[in-house]
């Protein structure tokens, strides 16, 4: 690997659990393709077992301690149980690479304490509310799970004060005027917090001294823990630590590693005005992103470049293209890389090198799209200009201003809906009565009044998620006080609570909406052939779907091919879209979430995983989809039905206002291989982009590939090791996934024009 010795590379990787991927046949012969990787599984061989405790006895010790203290609060209980763990975990450093080693990356809090908190919440506290919320999930209706794992620090803050700077200022806060009772617990858990992440990077700093090769680790980790970091490496140095005890100690998700080429330039200048090298600087920049690949978070590890200076400038750099440029030369796809453009000031040259590293299979890359979070930002949450230009960008393409909070793990299934309408109130799948009690097929007497009782059955649902999320998101600082990432919050420190707890600067709920293509084709197919063509009655297409098109081919393979389909700029199915968004929004804007946060409802259209595991819980659907196949991704076209090509899918999109959806609002863009070589290629796909950033879209990546490659990856896939797919919002290799998505890939190629 470029920047990187083999010996080096090899030593990083074995830091972390191994990623095998399985090439077994099941009983057809077909690849399975099982995942043989856990992030979260520790690695013992490397560590000697002098550095500390076997990781399985601290989890047991967590407990011993915690039942002589249960008299504290929880946000110093497990400040104390995050202290141990440091204090004891074993560690390890090296002079193969410049960061390192924590053998406790199996989240022991989540294993312990976390989920006993949680269990007493659910279990004897809101048994009624996790009884509503576990049927929603079994059912498909919708995917609620509590949603306190992710967070992005105020990396500005985090560099500009240090550890010992943000406890030191917690301190101050503390003493500057009288507390409550659990105002004085926030800050005890903070001070608990820091001074234990100090003391081991303490321990850090003498196990380097004593480790050959490993001088300057030490010298920085010395450093850190005294002040905040003074260099590129130091500040790359202190961001890992958050991020290890964070992500893996804690058990708190950090959903991007900053805003990395406006947060790390001043210390890349610095440096190099100090001597240091460019090449240097690259290496440390290497090593850096490295830890990140070979962790390998199976959703990808999130970090994004540019955005918009407050004298409208761009805040591309030369450090942007540095970045983009060693990563692609690393050949990695993790982290993955969001790009914040903008129509007015990012470079074309910055957006054509992004676009040249997809094209050529690198493709773990987003554009979202700064003029349209602006508007969103403003005119759902009132936010300033400021506020909403400085907006951090998270997880998958989710963006909220600095220092806020959000959870967004509810995804609600819009076709569950439509088969309520269809049944009497009555899921499609089990038969149970669901929704609400409604008429017969045969009594609907227009499309109006179908459609009329679909919004009805889905504004019930709306209602029901709210009541069922408020009902527990009181309780999310109980279940994990969120310390670490409180000290890096100013606003916290201000307000005197935790960024879970209602400390943070904006403390949204979002609701995710699944499956608008599958939805606007199936509202599609019923007004055209049943209301306007009378080609059949409701009750014979309702009898077609139970039976899952079984005997009715013809009628399935008509529905299918009707060209009215959402994704190829047809007016009916993206009317239906567009009109399903806006009566989302005036069901959830206004909407208040719960009375400790004390923040709003938003809503997205980002389906993660979803259109897999939703998929078999979802009956068969009037676009001509059977039972239990996979359901359309994000605000893209149903599988296979893209048939218009690229323009016509952005077309779609972008009619879709997302400049007024404070969440995602995706496009996962398919195109040719043949449709992207040479100069005429590139520009093709810049000119792609530029009309979707034109036309008010929010967040676009792109696949490039053929469904002959695909098919051949699947035959023999040892010969296409680093072929990569974009999945959603992440990045995989097509040969770690199920056989199942791979075919769903395949059928999309197959779509291409």
């Amino acid at each position: 690997m470029e920047f990187i010795c083999d010996r080096d590379y090899n030593y990083i990787k074995s830091k972390y659990s191994p990623f095998i991927p399985n090439y077994e046949k099941d009983e057809q012969g077909a690849f399975i393709n099982a995942l043989g990787q856990n992030r979260f599984e520790r690695v013992d061989s490397i560590f000697e077992e002098d550095s500390g405790l076997d990781g399985d006895l601290i989890q047991r010790k967590i407990l011993e301690q915690d039942e002589k203290i249960k008299h504290l609060s929880h946000p110093v209980r497990k400040a104390m149980a995050l202290k141990f763990v440091l204090e004891n975990t074993r560690i390890r450093c090296d002079s193969r690479d410049i960061f390192p080693a924590i053998n406790c990356i199996d989240r022991p809090l989540d294993k312990t304490l976390i989920i006993r908190w949680k269990n007493e919440v659910f279990g004897k506290l809101i048994p009624e509310v996790n009884k509503k919320r576990v049927y929603c999930c079994n059912s498909g209706l919708a995917t609620i799970w509590p949603d306190y794992c992710h967070s992005i620090a105020n990396y500005d803050r985090l560099l500009a004060l240090g550890y010992t700077g943000i406890l030191e200022e917690s301190e101050r806060a503390r003493a500057a005027s009288p507390n409550t009772p659990e105002e004085e617990e926030f800050f005890e858990g903070v001070k608990v917090t820091y001074e234990a992440v100090i003391n081991f990077i303490l321990r850090l700093a003498k196990k380097a001294e004593e480790t050959p090769g490993s001088e300057k680790m030490a010298k920085a980790l010395n450093n850190l823990a005294v002040k905040a970091p003074d260099s590129f490496y130091e500040a790359c140095l202190c961001a890992y630590i958050y991020f290890m005890v964070s992500e893996h100690v804690d058990g708190l998700q950090v959903r991007s590693l900053s805003n990395f080429d406006r947060v790390y330039y001043p210390y890349w200048q610095r440096d190099l005005e100090r001597g240091v090298s460019a090449e240097e600087l690259r290496q440390e920049l290497a090593y850096y992103l490295m830890q990140f690949a070979a962790i390998d978070n199976y959703w990808g590890q999130p970090v994004y470049l540019g955005g918009t200076k407050a004298d409208g400038s761009t805040e591309i750099n030369d450090l942007s293209y540095i970045f983009l440029d060693t990563y692609d030369k690393m050949g990695i796809y993790n982290p993955k890389i969001q790009l914040k453009v903008s129509s007015k000031n990012t470079p074309k040259e910055f957006m054509l090198k992004a676009l040249d590293m997809i094209r050529r299979g690198n493709n773990s890359i987003v554009f979202v799209c700064e003029d349209t979070m602006v508007k969103a930002l403003m005119h759902h949450l009132g936010l300033s200009y400021d506020q909403a230009r400085t907006t951090d960008i998270s997880g998958c393409y989710e963006y909220s201003p600095r220092e806020s909070f959000g959870c967004g793990m509810n995804y609600v299934n819009l076709l569950k809906p439509l088969e309520y309408a269809l049944h009497k109130g009555c899921d499609g799948v089990s038969g149970n009565m669901s929704g609400l009690d409604c008429k017969d097929v045969s009594e609907y007497t227009s499309f109006d009044e179908f459609y009329n009782e679909y919004k009805r059955q889905l504004s019930h649902i709306v209602d029901e998620v709210i009541e069922i999320v408020n009902g527990f998101e009181d309780y999310l600082y109980v279940i994990d006080p969120l310390s670490l990432l409180s000290g890096t919050f100013e606003s916290c420190i201000k307000n005197k609570k935790d960024a879970i707890g209602g400390g943070s600067v904006l403390n949204t709920s979002t609701m995710m909406f699944g499956f608008i293509a599958d939805l606007a084709d199936s509202l599609s197919m019923i007004k055209k052939h049943v209301f306007e063509h009378k080609t059949l009655t409701l009750a014979e297409l309702k009898a077609a779907l139970d039976n899952n098109f079984v005997g009715n081919e013809k009628l399935r393979m008509k529905l299918l091919l009707d060209r009215d389909k959402y994704g190829n700029n047809r007016t009916l199915p993206d009317n239906f879209a567009v009109d399903i968004a806006n009566f989302l929004m005036s069901r959830i804007y206004g909407r208040k979430n719960c009375k400790v946060r004390g923040g709003e409802w938003c809503l997205g259209f980002h389906v993660a995983r979803q259109s897999y595991d939703q998929g078999p819980k979802t009956a068969t659907s009037p676009n001509g989809r059977l039972i239990g196949e996979e359901l359309s991704k994000n605000c893209s076209a149903s599988m296979g039905q893209n048939r218009e090509g690229a323009t016509a899918a952005i077309l779609s999109v972008t009619k879709l206002p997302a400049e007024k959806i404070s969440c995602d609002v995706p496009l996962d863009l398919g195109l040719l291989p043949s449709a992207v070589q040479g100069d005429d290629g590139l520009e093709a796909m810049y000119g792609l982009l530029a009309t979707f950033m034109t036309r008010g879209g929010h967040a676009l990546h792109i696949n490039v590939f053929s469904a002959e490659k695909l098919r051949a990856a699947q035959r023999e896939p040892e010969k296409y090791r680093d072929l990569q797919i974009r999945v959603c919002g992440w990045n995989v290799l097509f040969n770690n996934i199920c056989k199942v998505e791979q075919d769903g890939f395949i059928r999309q190629a197959e779509a291409l024009v």
